[in-house]
């Protein structure tokens, strides 16, 4: 209607409009092309507003020992994961040495012997098996793992299984460089964590890793150098690499209980209450963590 009519072997423009049969090639409008959805997007109100609250939450916190208590706080009540723990280290790979994780539900299990046992498992400290998480800032059961080394994921699944979590979502915390921040969720029902699950942590791994920037330049720490001998300086820098007990001694030409004896009167002098705080403290006073523009101590 409003336009011509169209005859017998007249063909349709692009437009609507009758084009007779043999006359000048129609070109066809652009297709315009759609850009990938923001993970943000991809979401729906309920957990925008939940991740949202989380961070809010968090932005709260008076230290950085309180960020890590709200943060899971917060996961837990305003996007129901209430089993989590929240592992903290100078390096991804040595973050779940953390002798102190802050934990919520199942989590707090990771104590004790079981704490122990959980640092000594390779699916958790190999590069090869966390390169997912390094990478794509999240991971599940199925993720961890060495390809051709299939035990080693076997043996963190049966660790597991045994304490009742039959599902693992890893969350990377995009904070400071030198900084390895994990959130572990847990579940006891197998497969428990899907496409909407990931798409929550990315972009909570995302918003509260730009908190953790934060609240790691803010928080003083300990002082650590000045009250260090040389050579517990020299374990302690080495310990701040992520290097074992046994590495720091290999290194050192040490034993591996003097090695123990160096860390105990460090943290006694420093004033830390564990080793991944120690390494935070000494990586922060030899520039790892210094604002921009401060000398170096």
């Amino acid at each position: 209607m409003g336009g011509s009519p169209m005859g017998r072997g007249d063909v349709p423009s692009a437009t609507g409009r009758a084009v007779p049969a043999g006359g000048p090639p129609v070109r066809s409008a652009p297709v315009a092309r759609t850009a990938p959805m923001p993970r943000d997007l991809a979401l729906g109100a309920a957990e925008l507003r939940g991740i949202l609250r989380v961070v809010e939450d968090c932005e709260r916190a008076s230290s950085l020992a309180s960020f890590r208590e709200l943060a899971l706080d917060g996961m837990a009540r305003h996007l129901g994961y209430r089993h989590s723990a929240f592992f903290l280290g100078s390096s991804l790979e040595t973050a779940f040495q953390d002798a102190r994780p802050t934990g919520r539900g199942l989590a707090l299990r990771l104590a004790g012997p079981y704490l122990e046992r959980y640092r000594e498992l390779e699916a958790l400290s190999n590069p090869d098996s966390l390169r997912s998480v390094r990478e794509r800032g999240l991971a599940t059961l199925d993720d961890l793992g060495v390809p051709e080394r299939p035990e080693v994921r076997m043996r963190l699944e049966r660790f597991l299984r045994a304490h009742g979590i039959h599902a693992k979502l890893l969350i990377r915390l995009f904070g400071p460089s030198n900084v390895g921040a994990v959130v572990s969720l847990l579940d006891s029902r197998p497969g428990a964590f899907g496409p909407r699950d990931r798409a929550v942590g990315a972009v909570l791994g995302r918003h509260l890793g730009n908190l953790l920037r934060f609240y790691i330049r803010a928080d003083p720490g300990p002082s650590v150098a000045g009250k260090l001998s040389a050579r517990e300086r020299d374990v302690v820098r080495l310990v701040a690499e992520g290097r074992s007990n046994r590495q720091v001694a290999e290194a050192l030409c040490i034993s591996i209980d003097t090695v123990k004896h160096h860390l105990t009167h460090a943290l006694v002098a420093t004033g830390c209450t564990n080793r991944t705080q120690l390494a935070i403290a000494w990586q922060r006073e030899t520039s790892a963590f210094a604002a921009p523009g401060n000398p170096r101590p």
